[in-house]
């Protein structure tokens, strides 16, 4: 009996941490002002894969970001935790994207690297980095928040009252940021 109830008292303790997220640590502390990484809408619904985002060079010089990213999640106690499937995430270092000076570029990442489907009311950032002709890196961050009442009405602005759940845009001067090297 002795036994049953240690290996219960076991699997309780290894079944708790499970659910423990990881802190999310940054790639680079410094920043650029100048430049301005954000995503296309302020609102996703729970059952959306990809998200669009646009980064903006402000400056003088051009800048080059790879695919590596990450998923965060903010947690109940202001800090941010890096979503994950259980499984280690690997990226293809091999491209690398430009953008020029003054240059506007857009990308969409692959969220179902990280997970099957965002939680109704939880906000999110895409966490990434960039680095400058000079070899300066630097951290950048688009928030949203995954809430299907509000990203509907959010779409219903954006298309004068047409409101039909919004997919992802096949633009060909999208960037395709998958993650997974296949």
């Amino acid at each position: 009996m002795k036994k049953v109830i240690l290996l219960v008292l076991c699997l309780i303790f290894v079944l708790s941490g499970c659910g423990k997220l990881e802190k999310a640590e940054p790639f680079y502390t410094e920043t650029k002002e100048e430049v301005v990484f954000s995503t296309q809408y302020e609102y996703y619904f729970d059952d959306e894969h990809s998200i669009r985002c646009s980064w903006e060079n402000k400056t003088s010089e051009g800048f080059s970001f790879y695919e590596t990213f990450e998923l965060h999640v903010l947690g109940d106690d202001g800090e941010w935790y890096v979503v994950s499937k259980g499984e280690e995430v690997e990226f293809s270092t091999d491209f690398c994207y430009g953008i020029s000076a003054d240059g506007i570029s857009n990308a969409r990442y692959d969220l179902s690297v990280y997970t099957e489907k965002l939680k109704e009311g939880e906000s999110y950032r895409i966490s990434t980095f960039f680095f400058d002709d000079n070899g300066n890196n630097y951290q950048a961050f688009a928030e949203f928040v995954c809430d299907n009442k509000l990203a509907e009405e959010e779409m219903k602005l954006a298309s004068n009252g047409y409101s039909e759940h919004r997919t992802d845009p096949k633009e060909s001067n999208d960037f395709v940021i998958f993650g997974k090297n296949d």
